[in-house]
């Protein structure tokens, strides 16, 4: 890990996703969606590796990032390290790599989110709300619960962004669907540039669909693995 950032401030988004937010260092630059590898100042956990998308916009003196805590004793299939993330304090420190990732503002379209996969679309969707605007855009995002979207006053406050609330709990407000093929056409069509991010079933099954329904690669932007075999 090539930087070390100390915790300035932590604050709970929903009842299980934090906003914490560390000092940026110097010369550490980065692009609305990119994401960085941490390790924590915890035994055990030094060399995690795990990756987080930085939240904040490029000209902004924080680093930003808005995290799912998952409680192992729930998530056996989960390895901690959000666990113990979520019982940081203001002064403790993690150790970031250099930022990378594939996902990238390539123009409008549609973001599909899947539960904390909106985050890499959280700067994104800024930065194109105060540079470019909102045209053509549209959030598509699923969550179990109406209790568990992230930054929806957020989303709804934005000027021209089409939001699309799903959850997998009919006793919500908002359809109980699934992001398929069915309720893409339904809702926005196949013409359209797609942003996806999500856990690894829903980026199969969507990229699956939008392939399937005539949406070429160079209009999915996901991690470039997902469009790899």
């Amino acid at each position: 890990m090539n930087h070390t950032l100390t915790l300035q401030s932590k604050e709970h988004v929903t009842h299980d996703t934090v906003h914490l937010v560390f000092d940026r260092p110097a010369r550490y630059h980065f692009r609305p969606g990119q994401a960085s590898h941490w390790g924590l100042d915890v035994p055990g956990f030094r060399d995690a590796g795990k990756p987080f998308t930085i939240t904040s916009l490029p000209d902004q003196d924080q680093l930003d990032f808005i995290i799912k805590i998952y409680n192992t004793a729930d998530h056996p299939d989960h390895d901690g390290v959000t666990e113990r993330i979520g019982q940081l304090v203001p002064g403790d420190r993690v150790f970031v790599d250099d930022p990378s990732g594939d996902i990238r503002d390539e123009g409008p379209g549609v973001f599909v989110a899947g539960g904390a996969g909106v985050t890499p679309f959280i700067p994104i969707i800024l930065e194109r709300e105060r540079n470019n605007g909102m045209r053509g855009c549209a959030l598509m995002y699923s969550n179990k619960t109406e209790d568990d979207i992230i930054l929806r006053e957020t989303w709804e406050a934005i000027g021209g962004l089409r939001t699309i609330f799903v959850t997998t709990d009919a006793s919500g407000p908002h359809p109980q669907r699934k992001i398929d093929a069915a309720f893409i056409d339904e809702m926005v069509g196949f013409d359209n540039r797609f942003y996806v991010c999500g856990p690894p079933s829903m980026m199969k099954a969507v990229i699956h669909d939008l392939r399937a329904y005539g949406v070429p690669d160079e209009q999915i932007i996901v991690e470039k693995k997902w469009l790899e075999g």
